[in-house]
């Protein structure tokens, strides 16, 4: 191999290998697998719903929550506006509340 190879992997080396970090970091701290709409198990008019944009939506009832989340390995931590944390976990396409309730994911 001459210098202008070698040289010429070395870049296509780096590229990839930036790449694959940005992609290792962005997917582990997203949580982009667990965006959706998860319904509560026992009534079905209840749900939380984990957005993109790193927040989420609860409701139940006539009572609507609201604030920012995040995820590290299957705790799912919810910080409301009012301050408040609360945290449950999830297990595939299920959110788990510290109540024992559970939520499925529909989309």
């Amino acid at each position: 191999m001459n210098g202008k190879t070698v040289t010429k992997m070395f870049r296509h080396s780096v590229r990839f290998f930036s790449l694959l970090s940005a992609f290792v970091i962005l997917g582990c701290n997203s949580g982009s697998g667990s965006v959706g709409k998860y319904v509560d198990e026992k009534n079905t008019k209840d749900y939380t719903e984990l957005k993109n944009d790193g927040t989420f939506v609860v409701q139940q009832g006539a009572l609507t929550a609201n604030g920012k989340y995040s995820i590290d390995g299957k705790r799912l931590i919810l910080t409301l506006n009012s301050g408040e944390v609360v945290e449950g976990k999830i297990e595939g396409k299920t959110i788990i509340d510290n109540g024992g309730s559970r939520s499925t994911k529909i989309k």
